[in-house]
């Protein structure tokens, strides 16, 4: 059955200690018994609350999203397949990793209110910060959450602690490090961890949240020892990503599970991950100058800031030693993004450890019927959002998929066109125009292209910036690019027009480097434009952060990327058009190799 409500959401205060009593003396004893619970997880939903089209791509049909299934997702689709589960379940949670908002129209026109009430109304319990629900703002997190959100917000790596911010307090108010559910008898703490490698999405306009990071594996240590001794079961709820997750499941010592997100993935089957520490973060005595690690959305360690315990007392640097009946293997899951599926994860639990699990996915598509309630909720921000937005206007037309992802790694046909949409857009006219290519959502499908795929293409509310970089700068530009793209398989990380180069992932430099033809000259100035994001250092590109020449020209991407579109009949289009599609080397939306790949 589902968690009681309200739960126990426990704060860290002076007069509460480990011994603490802090559940009801009532609770059936559950010692020696084979306890089962089920978990439903979701994460990244992304504002994709309704229905949508989608190409399943391969990874996805081997998860089990089937082709000619579509629309695809929904809240109210999800939230049938919860109460579904939850019904044929003892014991039983929905719990979410976070970025909830951002990824749809509907998020544009209602900030997310509507999602907020959607997932209240389906029943979740509770959700993990993530980076984009602060896209508009801090301000917009405490109205949508603590006007209409019926579940727990957990981050416990967040401490809103600046006088000179009026939401600090009421942040302390609604966004919990842990929460402590006991269900029917079996008592867990959830510990919740936000995103810190995505810093540059929590601003606030010009100014910075108030947010200071705490460091996340001391973080997590500190709140697993709080709960261990009191709880069944330790879970970490977090949208961190992958990487981070595997080096906490390793390094925690007393964590049972991980559910995680921010990396749009799924393990299908869990991970099962050994307590095998780094020496170097170990220490009977704690040692105070300890290094500690935040691992980037590119998968190296930076330095984070360490925050104080809201109580004024620090966690200690280093992690300690792990009491032997502490140490224990960790599960780790992800369940996809998107609203594609939900992941039910089913525990035996024994003693407090998890002696047994198992997972599946369930698609979202449409054979799963949606709840009513759920959808008597969206049908009215449905209705404004279709009169306002006019979402079902034709821009041109599609003859074939146009792909966020080139075949070889490299660039890709919806890349190509929205660099060069940035850079021939008037007022614009920059040499050259570089653009991340996970600022590109999703993929745009055959047929008419409305404005509804624009904003599923283009949620966010980027705007071009123009900067002057020296050729020594490009070339750090498009090395950085490099290494990030070959931790990911060398899957280029940036999308780019006037410019072209060799990704060599073997050494993570880029080379052969030609600006309009022309190579590279590093003692040359060069006018360039990208997204605000970038420009003030996302995904991890720093050099662009502390360049001092950048403007802001305030045009949205997503608006020049409709009016260059709209004097093209047809996607894709060569240049040159009494050439064949089938020969052409370059023109609209067409790969032509401006990124190579070497591997």
């Amino acid at each position: 059955m589902p968690a009681s409500r309200p739960s126990i959401a426990l704060g860290l205060v002076a007069s509460l200690s480990l011994g603490s009593c802090l559940y009801d003396s009532n609770s059936p004893d559950l010692t020696g018994q084979d306890v089962r619970l089920t978990i439903l997880h979701t994460s990244d939903v992304h504002s994709r609350i309704l229905p949508y089209d989608h190409d399943p791509l391969y990874t996805e049909q081997q998860l089990g999203l089937a082709e000619g299934r579509g629309p695809y997702g929904g809240v109210a689709k999800m939230a049938h397949i919860v109460k579904r589960e939850r019904e044929h379940a003892a014991r039983s949670l929905w719990l979410d990793s976070g970025d909830l908002f951002q990824g749809a129209p509907i998020f544009n026109i209602f900030r997310g209110e509507a999602e907020v009430r959607a997932m209240s109304m389906a029943g979740l319990d509770a959700m993990a910060l993530g980076n984009h629900e602060f896209d508009h703002g801090p301000e917009n997190v405490l109205e949508q959450f603590s006007s209409f959100g019926d579940f727990d917000l957990l981050a416990a790596n967040y401490e809103f602690e600046d006088d000179a911010k009026p939401f600090a307090k009421q942040f302390d108010i609604i966004v919990k490090p842990f929460v402590v559910y006991n269900v029917d008898g079996l008592k867990l703490g959830i510990i919740g961890m936000g995103n810190l490698s995505s810093m540059n999405s929590l601003e606030d306009g010009t100014n910075n949240l108030g947010v200071l990071p705490k460091e996340t594996l001391q973080t997590v240590q500190f709140y697993t020892n709080f709960l261990r001794e009191s709880v069944d079961l330790v879970v970490l709820l977090d949208h961190l990503g992958l990487t981070e997750d595997e080096v906490l499941a390793r390094n925690i010592c007393g964590l049972d599970l991980i559910l995680g997100g921010h990396h749009h993935i799924a393990l299908s089957p869990p991970k099962l991950i050994d307590y095998n520490p780094d020496a170097k973060y170990i220490s009977a005595q704690p040692d105070m100058d300890a290094e500690v690690i935040t691992v980037d959305s590119e998968g190296e360690e930076e330095d984070p800031e360490v925050g104080g315990e809201p109580n004024g007392t620090d966690p200690p640097r280093g992690i300690g030693e792990c009491k032997p009946e502490n140490r224990r293997q960790t599960l780790l899951a992800h369940p996809n993004a998107f609203s594609k599926f939900v992941a039910r994860l089913d525990l035996v639990v024994r003693d407090k450890r998890i002696i047994s699990h198992k997972f599946k996915l369930f698609p979202i598509d449409t054979t799963v019927p949606e709840d009513p309630e759920t959808r008597e909720v969206l049908q009215e921000y449905l209705n404004e959002m279709q009169q306002t937005l006019l979402l079902d206007r034709v821009i041109t037309t599609a003859t074939e998929p146009l792909r966020r992802f080139g075949n070889t790694g490299g660039d890709s046909m919806l890349g190509n066109l929205v660099a060069e949409a940035m850079q021939y857009r008037r007022y614009i006219e920059t040499e050259f125009c570089v653009t991340n290519s996970l600022g590109i959502r999703t993929d745009i499908l055959a047929g008419p292209i409305t404005y509804e795929q624009m904003y599923n293409v283009m949620p966010f509310e980027n705007t071009i910036t123009t900067m002057t970089l020296s050729g020594i700068e490009v070339q750090e530009l498009l090395d950085f690019a490099t290494r990030s793209s070959a931790e990911r398989g060398c899957n280029s990380q940036i999308q780019v027009s006037g410019i072209s180069f060799t990704m060599n992932c073997r050494n993570g430099k880029a080379e052969d480097i030609h600006v309009n033809g022309e190579p590279l000259e590093r003692a040359r100035a060069y006018d360039m434009c990208t997204n605000d994001y970038m420009a003030w250092g996302g995904s991890g590109f720093r050099m662009l952060k502390r360049n001092t020449t950048k403007v802001n020209t305030g045009i949205p991407i997503r608006e020049a990327m409709i009016q260059y579109m709209r004097d093209i009949p047809q996607l894709p289009a060569c240049y040159d058009t009494n050439t064949p599609l089938d020969l052409c080397k370059s023109g609209y939306a067409v790969p032509d190799g401006r990124i190579v790949t070497k591997y």
